[in-house]
Formats: C-alpha cells, sequence, structure tokens
C-alpha cells in the first residue's frame, strides 16, 4: 500500500533527529510517569535547578520531542468498556483515496489510533466502543463505508495484561 495522508510531528521529529542528553531522558521518564508535577519537582527529581529545567522542558517541546500532555483515562470507566483491534485491507489506493481514507480515520471518534502498517493488511485500529451493538454500527456503517475497504476482521479485547503510558527510552 502507498503511504496514506499527511504524517505527524513525529515524522518530522525522527528526520531532525533532536540530540537528547541524559537531563533530557531523565525529564522525559519523570513527565512519562506525571506530567502534573510542577518544574520545581522535576528539577529536584532531575538533579537541576528551576531554570535550566523549565528551559530544557520548553526545548524539548518546541522540537516536538513531547507533543502534549493528557489524561489517560479508564476506557471502562467513562463507558467504553468494548475494545478492538480491527485490521483493513484496503482494495486501492491513489493519492485522492489516501487523503480520503486519512479524513475518515479522523473523523471516527472511536477510532483511538489507526496506523498504515506493512504485511498481509494496510491499516490497524485501536477501536474504543460502548459495546458490541455500537462495534457493530461503526464497522457496518462507517469502516466498511469507506471507498476502497475491501475487508475488515477484529480481534477484540479480552483482557490487557500491559499498557505502556510513554515509550520506552534509549539509553
Amino acid at each position: 500500500m502507498a503511504k496514506v495522508g499527511k504524517t505527524s510531528q513525529s515524522t518530522s521529529a525522527l528526520a531532525g533527529m533532536p540530540s537528547l542528553d541524559g537531563f533530557d531522558r531523565k525529564i522525559l521518564t519523570v513527565l512519562i510517569d506525571n506530567a502534573r508535577m510542577s518544574n520545581v519537582e522535576i528539577a529536584k527529581s532531575v538533579g537541576l535547578s528551576e531554570a535550566p529545567c523549565s528551559r530544557r522542558i520548553r526545548r524539548l517541546e518546541s522540537e516536538g520531542v513531547i507533543r502534549g500532555y493528557h489524561a489517560d483515562l479508564d476506557p471502562a470507566a467513562v463507558g467504553l468498556g468494548f475494545i478492538a483491534f480491527v485490521t483493513l485491507v484496503l482494495d486501492y489506493v491513489t493519492a485522492a483515496t489516501a487523503d480520503e481514507f486519512a479524513e475518515a480515520m479522523r473523523a471516527i471518534p472511536e477510532v483511538v489510533s489507526c496506523h498504515i502498517v506493512s504485511g498481509g493488511y494496510d491499516a490497524l485500529l485501536h477501536v474504543a466502543a460502548k459495546d458490541s451493538q455500537t462495534y457493530s454500527e461503526i464497522v457496518f456503517d462507517k469502516l466498511r463505508r469507506i471507498p476502497g475497504v475491501k475487508d475488515v476482521r477484529s480481534s477484540f479485547v479480552m483482557r490487557t495484561l500491559k499498557e505502556a503510558r510513554g515509550l520506552p527510552l534509549p539509553h
């Protein structure tokens, strides 16, 4: 499958590949664990004074290393207890259908993430729905109606054993 849609900022961060030193990694590790920590607490935790710590955090944000700060929600607690991973196979891809597919993915709020992948299918989706009926409506009324979608296959989450809050940082 061809490249689908516009790339995210993470791709541009890779192209420029900011240099991360030990303090940057410590700051990122602290923020991954608790992004609500004050600058004073972060600075103390990583062994810096407040001003340099604050400058580093602003630099990490401006370079796109830190893309944002988010609340980590429990899906069941907010009424989205039906989680599925969905593979899609696309019949054909042109520049127009690729853009249309990317826009369709962004327009479906239940699609938590969508990745264009290699292998036996073209896209891998993480979908969160209220229940199986709602999920069925997402598949039949939204996913299958996207031009070029040839095949949709679902795997339902039975139990989550590990879910990372952040990325593993290389040392």
